[in-house]
């Protein structure tokens, strides 16, 4: 009688191939299953893919006389899957911001209609955008002729810590004509609105400068301090408005450093 060990053989190469073979097999069922499952799990909304974000924005004046400000608010745009992380504006006049809230000065001499367009990106990197127009006509009455401008330096960035080093954030005027002008009640403001009043009885000789410094100090012939608490200017754009006390606008200053 034979033992039943003489039946046994050890795996030959063709059975190795077959395991192999059949591995093989089973891992490709095993990720069309898979691909299966995950069809299911989307078309059954167990899964749903990332929503796209939606831009909008209102804005304070569709049209209006040059010398024209349009406050700009796109606060209203969702990242329904997360959070936006950049707003971008064109405002059709070649000049960009970058605020969630935002004011533009418009000038022109002739009447003329801009494309404002709002891109806004969330955290994934999606984006979407959204536009309308603002139009611009020409002014109906004369400019003031107003001697008083912005002049360099403008100096927007502190050194350092803009927040720690406010006085070395500042701007400059300075009287380009002939007459002496009484700047009491003037402003001074940024695209945002937040405004600084000149003092009563700063008077501006011919010629002569004035720098507003946005920290704080004594206020001198020459000095004036906006008494901020935080930088009042932008590091990288912005714009600054220069009033009369009548309201009436008399120079403006932009830059963008981007």
């Amino acid at each position: 009688m034979r033992s039943d060990m003489s039946r046994l053989r050890s795996p030959s190469a063709n059975d190795a191939s077959r395991i192999v073979l059949s591995s093989i097999i089973m891992t490709k069922r095993q990720m069309l299953a898979l691909s299966g499952l995950l069809i299911g799990l989307l078309m059954g909304g167990c899964v749903t893919p990332a929503l796209l974000p939606v831009a909008v924005f209102t804005f304070s004046s569709t049209s209006g006389e040059s010398s024209l400000i349009v406050t700009f608010d796109a606060s209203g745009s969702q990242a329904p899957d997360g959070t936006i992380s950049k707003y971008a504006w064109d405002f059709g006049d070649g000049t960009t911001g970058g605020e969630m809230i935002t004011a533009h000065l418009y000038q022109t001499d002739v009447e003329g209609t801009y494309t404002v367009t709002l891109q806004i990106t969330d955290h994934l990197s999606q984006q979407a955008s959204v536009t309308a127009e603002v139009t611009v006509q020409a002014p109906t009455i004369e400019a003031v002729d107003a001697s008083v401008e912005f002049v360099w330096p403008f100096h927007h960035d502190a050194s350092g810590d803009d927040a720690a080093n406010l006085n070395d954030e500042y701007f400059t005027l300075q009287n380009k004509g002939d007459e002496i002008v009484d700047l009491s009640g003037w402003t001074v403001e940024n695209e945002r609105g937040v405004a600084f009043r000149i003092p009563d009885g700063v008077r501006l000789a011919p010629n002569a400068v004035i720098y507003v410094h946005s920290g704080s100090g004594l206020n001198t012939t020459g000095i004036l301090y906006w008494n901020a608490s935080q930088p009042v200017w932008n590091d990288d754009y912005d714009l600054a408005i220069l009033r009369d006390a009548e309201g009436t606008i008399i120079d403006y200053y932009s830059y963008n450093s981007c």
